[in-house]
């Protein structure tokens, strides 16, 4: 068995995709999974350090974000199951995921309605980037997969396989960066004089209990990444401190419980 404190996170969803039939194994999952992977940190982070707070957290931005959301989350809580049951992770980590209904109700959202996403000018520029190099990955990706299918033994041929899961990983992307840039509407920061909490904000935070200082960027939930102090303006933190300013006080209901804030400064 592989040692589980020493596997990543990309590894553990490599795993638990191959264990799939070929029936439950679609793209759209995957690209569920690889989503999933990105928000907690990226492909390296151990699998082993997520933690239920993480999840509560995600699993209510996944909510705010509305687009298929129980579908996602359904496909992670899956996983994780997947990884408790093969003695890769210690906790149930899926009971933390919970799939419930977003806030508004799909009848009273108009299907012709128009979703935008706010992006940095940063992010914006990153996706397009990535975009077109994942682009340009089609065709190394099928000689390879061409390569690999030079193996009459297609029983065994873990190359091949990798491969096409490539492929998969590689156009499930390209379709959701799409779908983001055509949506996007990019966000230069907060205020002018950035005394105001806003999108694209870097917030210095103080416990007022403890006098611990944070800080945080705030951004949206498709550039979010905890780890780097970049948090969305729909998580608990980021909704609370939207439109705020300096010497303000706030309350803060995390799934770790519940924290008292002071801003004690805003820059853009």
């Amino acid at each position: 068995m592989v040692n589980s404190s020493r596997m990543t996170l990309m590894d553990a969803v490599g795993s638990y995709v191959g264990s799939l039939r070929a029936k439950d194994s679609d793209t759209e999952s995957q690209q569920h999974l690889v989503g999933f992977v990105r928000w907690m940190g990226g492909p390296d982070r151990m699998l082993h350090e997520i933690r239920p707070s993480e999840l509560g957290e995600y699993g209510e931005q996944a909510i705010n974000s509305g687009a298929q959301s129980r579908e996602r989350l359904q496909n992670v809580k899956k996983f994780l199951s997947y990884a408790r049951k093969q003695g890769l992770i210690d906790q149930n980590l899926a009971q933390h995921v919970r799939v419930r209904k977003g806030k508004r109700s799909a009848k009273n959202v108009s299907p012709d309605a128009p979703k935008t996403i706010e992006l940095s000018r940063e992010r914006y520029q990153a996706l397009a980037e990535e975009l077109e190099g994942r682009k340009d990955n089609r065709r190394s990706i099928s000689a390879q997969i061409s390569k690999a299918a030079a193996d009459k033994d297609v029983r065994e041929n873990a190359p091949l396989e990798m491969a096409r899961q490539e492929q998969g990983f590689n156009e499930a992307k390209i379709r959701e960066i799409e779908d983001t840039l055509d949506a996007a509407v990019v966000v230069e920061g907060s205020v002018a004089d950035g005394t105001t909490v806003g999108v694209g904000a870097s917030v210095l935070l103080k416990d007022v209990k403890t006098g611990e200082e944070t800080r945080y960027t705030l951004v949206s939930a498709m550039d979010a990444a905890p780890l780097e102090g970049k948090i969305s303006d729909v998580s608990p933190v980021g909704r609370a401190l939207m439109s705020k300013s300096a010497g303000q006080e706030v309350q803060v209901k995390t799934p770790r419980g519940s924290a008292q804030y002071r801003i004690v400064k805003v820059t853009v």
